[in-house]
């Protein structure tokens, strides 16, 4: 497989946001008290820039909804998912949130000295919106796509596995293609104006401004059968210490999300003053989640099936069972109607 890697400086938004992660975390399970005198337990949480947690979480610290159950959150962002699982194996985070594809490669690529545990679901596995998007001369001609410029991705991303699957659909063999690596989404956009790429798998805001450039959506994510699911996972001591704790932090994140979707102009507003975040971006992005907290057969398969590719494209040196890494003893708790996965 021919490989390029683009490099091209970060914006200031982005370097915002890395610098973010490096803030000050809360002190583990210590107590506090509330405005109220409320007695409250701190937990630590890594959210990623961007993503469904750090907005469910910064509604709920705005309505106090964590505070209801209980919790001090003291959250701490970083750029990727992978960034917040270090934070919580490093003891700087309790908890922290991957998507399936990020978890599936950490616990591969760490099974010797991994103490991580998968303790919910925090979106379910469904289809993406967006699909495959090219370039303007590719629309009409997909065959021309074999050898092209490239496939854009974000190598050691969830983006491996989506363009390996449309490169599939296609019929094309994997090894001949040009797969060109992306940093940022800003990378992205420049790669499609300038020409250096022909085709990418785009949901949301970033397929929007594709579109800007003149790419069309010619696969969807359903024809491509890609779907995408997301993560809680902590390391199993803290897990069996605190169940209790993060089921009452579970039935926050799920009250957050449902007054974002009471209330998503209101909530759109709030998160584009606070986190600089489009307003209009955001709420196409929030569309695209599927909000479940639980475990379900379904997610147990769907986190199977990435793994077994992962493996057999050598992510990982090892083929583990996935479910060995699953524990249901919060989620027993918070959503026992929601628990349907087999072990």
């Amino acid at each position: 497989m021919k490989r390029k890697v683009i490099s091209i400086v970060l914006t200031a938004a982005l370097v915002a946001g890395a610098l973010a992660g490096c803030g000050e975390s809360g002190q583990g399970n210590a107590s506090q008290k509330s405005d109220s005198g409320k007695d409250l337990v701190v937990l630590r949480d890594a959210v990623m820039t961007g993503q469904l947690d750090q907005y469910a979480t910064e509604i709920g610290l705005w309505q106090g909804i964590f505070e209801e159950h209980g919790i001090d959150l003291q959250t701490t962002e970083f750029v990727a998912g992978i960034n917040t699982i270090d934070a919580v194996v490093t003891g700087t985070a309790d908890i922290g949130m991957m998507a399936d594809y990020a978890a599936v490669n950490r616990l591969g690529n760490t099974l010797k000295e991994n103490d991580l545990q998968i303790f919910s679901e925090l979106s379910g596995a469904g289809a993406l919106t967006g699909g495959l998007y090219v370039a303007p001369k590719y629309v009409d001609n997909l065959e021309a796509l074999d050898g092209s410029e490239g496939f854009i991705t974000q190598t050691g991303t969830v983006s491996d596995y989506y363009v390996s699957q449309a490169i599939e659909y296609l019929g094309f063999d994997e090894d001949k293609q040009n797969i060109v690596n992306s940093d940022s989404s800003q990378t992205t956009l420049s790669l499609a104006q300038s020409g250096g790429a022909s085709a990418i798998v785009a949901t949301g805001s970033n397929a929007k401004y594709l579109e800007d450039y003149g790419w069309q959506q010619v696969v969807s994510s359903s024809e491509l059968g890609i779907e995408t699911g997301a993560y809680y996972l902590a390391k199993e001591g803290f897990i069996a210490e605190n169940k209790e704790q993060l089921a009452e932090y579970l039935k926050a994140v799920y009250e957050s999300a449902q007054y974002i979707d009471a209330h998503l102009d209101e909530s759109a507003e709030y998160l584009e003053g606070k986190l600089g975040v489009k307003a209009d971006d955001f709420k196409l992005q929030w569309q695209t989640y599927q909000i479940k907290t639980g475990f379900s057969e379904e997610a147990a398969l769907h986190l199977e099936q990435i793994e077994n590719w992962a493996y057999t494209h050598g992510k990982f040196d090892t083929d583990y069972e996935v479910r060995d890494f699953i524990v249901t003893d919060v989620v027993d708790i918070a959503f026992p109607e929601n628990v349907t996965i087999q072990k």
